[in-house]
């Protein structure tokens, strides 16, 4: 981000301004550090009320990524691409869950899951609560792909139900696109070099190379035939995607444990990732969330 040099003395005048109008609070924002409801006092958020009624909500999960990743990744790459969104726009993060929908997942130890129902009551309550408070416009950023019944559930409750408005701003969301695909790897859907790459830029200190190994992967005849088939109609992979991801008890052979020997879902060797690569997939998400943000804040409240 261009910072615009300025003397010291206009700059101390500044802080000191910004600190007896408004709080200390106000000071770190226009720094451009990430506002995170959890570290601010209730005085903080009923100033930031004042001017802005937006909050963001990031939606990650609990589960295995393999043996070199954190079971925390989801969660961790949606709240580090929200706060580098917040630190560029001003608007408020409110973290609510740890757990998502991973039910799938649950073959390997640490995974924790909770279904969509109840995953979009504790959601909408949590929304309800910050309405209460003023918050009107509520942005889901979303980084698990099993939350999006939850996430889509919870967005039209809260449309069609209340005075706010919800939309989403992470996966899924219209403006975000398809995702960089990684060259020479057919398929990279968990835990693999994409999101290896993620967390190395992220949060680096938390990743085990040393124990990133490229997966054994068992598709089922069915699965192998669709992934075939979708070199020439990739539309197919939306079949592909409806078999894997799935509880064990569907017996579509599409569980994480069933999948993979180790838990990545990727045709590719996580050492292949880079902390260059996962920056332009931070980059190119957040940069389109806080171009969306900005405009919308051009409305009317």
């Amino acid at each position: 981000m261009a910072v615009t040099k300025i003397s010291y003395f206009p700059r101390v005048s500044i802080l000191v301004l910004v600190f007896f109008l408004s709080g200390a609070f106000i000071s770190a924002q226009e720094e451009g550090d990430p506002l995170i409801l959890q570290e601010m006092s209730w005085t903080d958020v009923r100033d930031y009320l004042k001017t802005n009624d937006m909050v963001i909500i990031p939606l990650g999960s609990t589960e295995q990524h393999g043996p070199h990743l954190p079971l925390g990744t989801d969660f961790y790459e949606a709240l580090g691409m929200c706060k580098l969104i917040s630190a560029r726009t001003g608007v408020v993060i409110a973290p609510v869950l740890l757990a998502g929908y991973s039910v799938y997942h649950s073959g390997f130890a640490g995974t924790l899951s909770l279904k969509p129902e109840t995953m979009e009551q504790v959601l909408f309550e949590t929304s309800e609560i910050l309405m209460k408070y003023g918050f009107r416009r509520i942005m889901f950023f979303n980084y698990h792909g099993g939350n999006r019944i939850a996430e889509s559930n919870v967005i039209h409750r809260i449309n069609h139900a209340t005075e706010a408005i919800a939309v989403s701003i992470g996966i899924g969301a219209s403006f975000q696109g398809g995702g960089e695909r990684v060259e020479g790897v057919e398929y990279d859907q968990h835990a693999g070099i994409h999101e290896t790459s993620i967390m190395l830029y992220l949060k680096p200190e938390l990743i085990k190379m040393e124990r990133a190994e490229k997966p054994k992967l068992h598709f089922t005849p069915k699965m192998l035939e669709l992934l075939t088939l979708s070199r020439e109609n990739p539309d197919l992979m939306a079949v592909l995607g409806a078999l894997q991801g799935v509880p064990s008890e569907t017996k579509k052979g599409g569980a994480s444990h069933e999948l993979s020997n180790n838990g990545i879902w990727s045709t590719g060797d996580p050492k292949r990732a880079t902390r260059e690569f996962g920056e332009r997939v931070v980059q190119r998400m957040v940069s389109q969330a806080v171009k969306f943000i900005e405009a919308w804040k051009k409305a009317r409240k």
